[in-house]
């Protein structure tokens, strides 16, 4: 069971990883982040273990595995944007641009925006709906909300200390956001 979970979390961030290099070398911006929900709609369809999709459903899921799952999806994403930047000079120097832009916004703002974008993931993966996925995908790029795993190759490429804590904080907005939809939507009558 372990060895499933590890596996397909590693799966789902190398589907997260094209979809940053795909949104990162698009030149629409509305394409590119069209584009990118290929990975969640593949991860939906497929049942594989992506951290933000399973981190709403805390009370059924085993702390241990969302743990595992954080830790292969973070494994699994740098795995296509390190070897695709490694390849070409302009993803990496756009990769760069993006995380310096990013990294800018206080911890404050992260954890909102990781929030926002906690709310949409949990939405995309409850409904399981292609067009919701789709627009979920697109409305948390488009307003620039935060995504854990899609964030940490750009906190890989520009680390600091400042920025890890940065990135902490889209992680617990990320919890936060997916708990909170869960708790909201639920149906507490059955």
């Amino acid at each position: 069971m372990m060895n499933t979970i590890i596996r397909q979390s590693i799966l789902s961030g190398m589907l997260v990883g094209i979809g940053v290099v795909i949104n990162t070398v698009s030149e629409n911006r509305y394409a590119g982040a069209m584009l990118f929900s290929l990975a969640l709609l593949t991860i939906i369809h497929c049942g594989l273990k992506l951290y933000t999709g399973k981190i709403g459903f805390v009370r059924t899921v085993p702390v241990r595995d969302l743990g595992v799952m954080l830790l292969g999806n973070l494994a699994g994403v740098l795995v296509p944007v390190l070897a695709i930047a490694s390849q070409r000079g302009e993803v990496m120097e756009k990769l760069f641009h993006v995380s310096e832009n990013k990294f800018s916004a206080g911890f404050l703002s992260m954890f909102i925006f990781g929030c926002f974008c906690g709310v949409l993931m949990f939405i995309a993966v409850y409904c399981k709906n292609t067009v919701i996925t789709i627009f979920c995908i697109m409305v948390f790029i488009l307003s620039g909300f935060e995504h854990c795993i899609a964030d940490f190759p750009y906190l890989v490429i520009n680390f600091s200390l400042v920025n890890a804590g940065k990135f902490v904080c889209v992680v617990a907005g990320n919890s936060v956001g997916s708990i909170v939809t869960h708790y909201l939507i639920r149906d507490t009558e059955s």
